[in-house]
């Protein structure tokens, strides 16, 4: 077997420093870059999870060995992290640290909270360009075309990748990977049947504000 590589007091500093980390992230100006990384982050948080969950469920068919394992530090702010029970009635549970919780992975679970996000006067907006944003862990585009605004997720359907560097036809957004071809008014995809964007709603103050509705 493996040596243990940590120590408890080294596991719990590990953890401050990825927390660190994550509050560093959080000042990326870099949308492409922030918006990436959030992306890496959802995947990985969801391939580990998944392997914990099934683990503890095999455990319950070995009571004695489920309860010495999760009397570990370690394993214990391991579920805590992933939101995995560990036994029939746990206590408060400690917030080990601030790595996306699971009801706020996005594409998991629906949304459940919307917020308004003020962006500047739309007139600053180049006409049909792509601008990536993030805001609470939602990764979406902007685009201006014309007197329109549309917003739009900021992956094409189905995939990791995002299209912030994909062409604009009219109204149309052509993913630079694939060539699914969305209207930005619908979400829909126009030449992929079932392939669809979250649209997000735009308003334009009198004063040419510009806010979009995003949902998380």
């Amino acid at each position: 077997m493996n040596k243990e590589l940590f120590s408890n007091d080294e596991y719990r500093e590990a953890l401050e420093m990825l927390n660190q980390l994550m509050r560093d992230v959080e000042q990326i100006s870099d949308a492409d870059h922030k918006v990436l990384f959030y992306n890496v982050l959802q995947y990985f948080d969801s391939i580990h999870r998944e392997p914990v969950l099934r683990i503890m469920k095999a455990l319950e068919s070995y009571p004695a060995l489920k309860k010495e394992i999760s009397e570990d530090e370690t394993v214990q702010k391991l579920c805590t992290l992933y939101d995995i029970k560990t036994e029939e009635h746990p206590t408060k549970k400690e917030k080990v640290m601030d790595l996306i919780p699971v009801e706020e992975l996005t594409y998991i679970t629906p949304p459940k909270q919307k917020d308004w996000l003020e962006l500047g006067n739309y007139q600053e907006f180049e006409d049909k360009k792509l601008y990536a944003k993030n805001y609470e862990r939602v990764n979406f585009l902007v685009s201006r075309v014309g007197s329109e605004v549309f917003a739009v997720q900021n992956q094409c359907d189905g995939s990791l990748l995002p299209i912030d560097k994909g062409t604009l036809e009219d109204h149309f957004l052509i993913c630079p990977w694939h060539g699914c071809k969305y209207d930005l008014k619908t979400g829909h995809s126009v030449n992929v049947n079932d392939k669809k964007l979250d649209t997000f709603q735009v308003e334009i103050e009198e004063d040419g504000l510009l806010k979009v509705e995003i949902a998380y």
